[in-house]
Formats: C-alpha cells, sequence, structure tokens
C-alpha cells in the first residue's frame, strides 16, 4: 500500500513523498536508513474502482512483464552508466525513453526525484520495494562502494534473465498436464451429467439386463445428474476450506515437507531452490559483498521450509567461524560433491565462479527433469483419462449390443 510521509532530514528541511510500504512501522525503518525522520504517516487515499480502476489494471498489466522491464531497465542503465553519464543524467534519459507504460515510468520518475534530493541510486530505488527487490538494492549499493556500478547492473540483468527462463521451464512443465486435466475433468462431468442419463432412461425402459460396469457407471451418472448443486456446493467449500487451511502456518510446514518427499518433484524443488541460491549468492559476492553477507541476503530467496532451516542453521555456524563447506555438508543442505566444489572455491577465492557453476548444473539438470515431466508424465495422464472415457463408452456400448442381440 501507499503512504503519503511528510519527512525531515537532518538540515531540517522539509519534504512530502509518497512510499510505499506493507505497514507504517515498516515505512519508518525504512526512512531512518535513509537518515529521514518521519513528522507524519497517511495512507495514501485508494485509487477509485480498486483492480478495476485504469490505474488498477495498468498495475495488474505491468506485473505480469515486471521481470522484462526490470531486465530491460538494468540493461539501459548500465550502458548508459558505461558510456559517462551520470546517474542523474542517465535517470533523465530512462524517463524520455520509458516504453513500460505509466507504471514503470511512475517508477522511474520517483527515483529520479529521490536521486534529485540528495539520495543514493540504492536508497531510492529501495523505496520501490515493488519493483525493486532487497537483492537488487544491496547489489546496486555494492556497486556504488566499489566504483563498479555498471558491470553489476550488467550481471542483475543477466541474473534476472536467467531467473525468467526458469519460471518460464517451469510453466512449460505444468502447463500441458494441467490443460489435460482441466478439458479431461470438464468432458466427464458433461457426460455423467448430459449423456449418460439419456441411455440411462432408454434401458431403462427396455427393462434391458446391465453389465455390472454398466450399472457402476449408470448409477454415478443418475447421482452427479440428481445432486449436482448439492456437490458442487460441497466440493467449492471443501476448496474453501483448503485455501483457509493452506494460509496457516501448520500447512506451510506440511507442504515444505511434503515437497522434499514426492519422487519426482522433490527433485524439481531442489533444483530449483539450489540454482535460484547459488546464482543470487554468486551475483552478490561478484557485486562486492563478502561471503557472508552475500549468503546471508541469498537466503531469503528459500522459501522451503525445510531448506530455509537448514541454510539458516549453516549460517549461523558460518558467522561463528566454520568454512562455508563444511557448513553446508554438516547441515544437509548441500551434499554429494558440491561441498567439495565450494571448499575448492574457498580456498583459491573463487567462489563466485564455483556458485554460478553450481547454479548452471542445477539449471541442466532441472531442463533434464522438466524435459521428463513433459515428455512422460502428459502422456501418462492422458492414458488414464482415455481409459476413464472408454469404460463411459463401453458401459453405454454394452447394453445396447446385448440388446441388439435379443432383438434379432
Amino acid at each position: 500500500m501507499n503512504f503519503v510521509v511528510k519527512t525531515a532530514d537532518k538540515t531540517g528541511k522539509i519534504d512530502r513523498i509518497t512510499i510505499q510500504g506493507s505497514s507504517a512501522e515498516e515505512v519508518t525503518e525504512l526512512l531512518t536508513r535513509q537518515n529521514l525522520y518521519p513528522l507524519t504517516i497517511d495512507r495514501a487515499p485508494a485509487a477509485r474502482g480498486g483492480f478495476l480502476s485504469p490505474d488498477g489494471i495498468r498495475q495488474i498489466t505491468f506485473s505480469f512483464g515486471k521481470l522484462k522491464y526490470l531486465i530491460e531497465f538494468s540493461k539501459l542503465l548500465a550502458l548508459l552508466i558505461k558510456a559517462g553519464m551520470s546517474v542523474n543524467e542517465a535517470f533523465n534519459v530512462l524517463a524520455e525513453k520509458n516504453t513500460g507504460g505509466d507504471f514503470l515510468g511512475g517508477i522511474i520518475n520517483d527515483v529520479r526525484d529521490s536521486i534529485n534530493f540528495g539520495m543514493p541510486l540504492s536508497i531510492a530505488l529501495s523505496r520501490r520495494p515493488d519493483f525493486f527487490d532487497e537483492l537488487y538494492v544491496k547489489s546496486v549499493a555494492s556497486g556504488e562502494e566499489s566504483g563498479n556500478l555498471s558491470q553489476v547492473l550488467y550481471n542483475l540483468a543477466e541474473y534476472y534473465k536467467k531467473r525468467q527462463e526458469l519460471y518460464r521451464k517451469l510453466a512449460s512443465a505444468a502447463t500441458y498436464p494441467m490443460v489435460i486435466v482441466v478439458l479431461s475433468t470438464c468432458g466427464v462431468i458433461y457426460l455423467f451429467t448430459k449423456i449418460v442419463p439419456t441411455y440411462t432412461k432408454f434401458f431403462t425402459e427396455m427393462n434391458a439386463e446391465l453389465p455390472q460396469i454398466s450399472q457402476i457407471v449408470f448409477f454415478l451418472a443418475d447421482f452427479m445428474s440428481a445432486y449436482f448443486l448439492p456437490i458442487a456446493g460441497l466440493l467449492f467449500a471443501f476448496l474453501f476450506i483448503v485455501a483457509r487451511w493452506l494460509k496457516t502456518p501448520q500447512a506451510r510446514e506440511t507442504i515444505d515437507r511434503l515437497e522434499l518427499l514426492l519422487p519426482v518433484y522433490s527433485q524439481l524443488t531442489l533444483k530449483k531452490f539450489y540454482s535460484i541460491f547459488y546464482r543470487t549468492a554468486g551475483l552478490l559476492i561478484g557485486s562486492g559483498l563478502n561471503a557472508v553477507n552475500a549468503i546471508d541476503i541469498a537466503s531469503n530467496v528459500i522459501t522451503n521450509g525445510v531448506l530455509s532451516e537448514k541454510l539458516n542453521h549453516s549460517l549461523r555456524m558460518i558467522k561463528e567461524g566454520n568454512p562455508i563447506s563444511r557448513s553446508f555438508e554438516a547441515t544437509g543442505f548441500a551434499s554429494d560433491v558440491i561441498p567439495r566444489l565450494i571448499k575448492t572455491g574457498e580456498e583459491s577465492g573463487s567462489l563466485e565462479e564455483i556458485f554460478s557453476h553450481i547454479a548452471d548444473d542445477m539449471d541442466e539438470g532441472l531442463d533434464v527433469l522438466t524435459g521428463t515431466i513433459e515428455s512422460l508424465f502428459g502422456p501418462l495422464i492422458l492414458v488414464f483419462v482415455l481409459l476413464i472415457f472408454g469404460v463411459i463408452i463401453l458401459s453405454i456400448l454394452l447394453p445396447m449390443i446385448s440388446a441388439a442381440s435379443l432383438v434379432q
């Protein structure tokens, strides 16, 4: 949500700014880090129409292409700074050449105004957490300190590009099976509620003797046809209860454990999180952060509770003075050859390259796994669906064949 804040700096200069945050406390903490003192904090009035307002629709549309805009923004800003422009001049050019629509234009103008107000680029970016996450802000801050801002921005663009490709692979692997499941479910419901009851009435009027399979299918069809609305209501209520349960900590813990127990899905989960984590840590180390701070920040990308606990335990061991490789191996966060690779990186000072290499290996394994899912899991679901349709059709044909034999 947006807050309108009246601030004062150390010189006593008063300013009124709009800043995004989840609460007034978060806004206060953010401003304090920027050496600003909030005098008043008021929630900005919501746009008329909410999500259906023009601003709401633009924001929703923008969110779908957020990674693409972030990549383009990073590349162009890096190019302008490398060409010799100051950050202020670069943002003036970005504001003129904005191709991301009004929403991105508003973000660029907010950052530019903050820079003109005298804030460092990283602090100005942190005022728009809806577009620039902690990883981005911390990396830019490291680039400012090391004087290598343009290279850091290029690295960020490559990182988010690889992350975008990863999401596309996962979405591609899930799309085909999901489409088959949805269409087949609709087809079975239509057969049970519209087609099968017609034949049930026909065979009942003929007093035909039905095979066992036909009796079962016709009973299910009659039941669904007669109680379709109550069944739909119960299903909706069940889904509502499950949705509420999924928001509880107990549900999150259960799901996190299941993610690491299911045969194929567990490998998908591990490779996905490891790929993002090691690439993030490598990027931060390359931006100038030390390994401990890089791992600390990168730990935020691990959203699985079980893995997160292992990583946090590893981080505590690292802060106590233990090597990264030994800490990862002792807590079970890393296994097989990975601890040895990390140990080599620690000894040779090439931890950034090692982390990037591990992330590339995870991406390759993810490619193989998603390809396997697309080539095997989809056809298996299709075979199962065809089997269901075959049983329904067979339950209709068998009585018809029997009736035809009796007539002859």
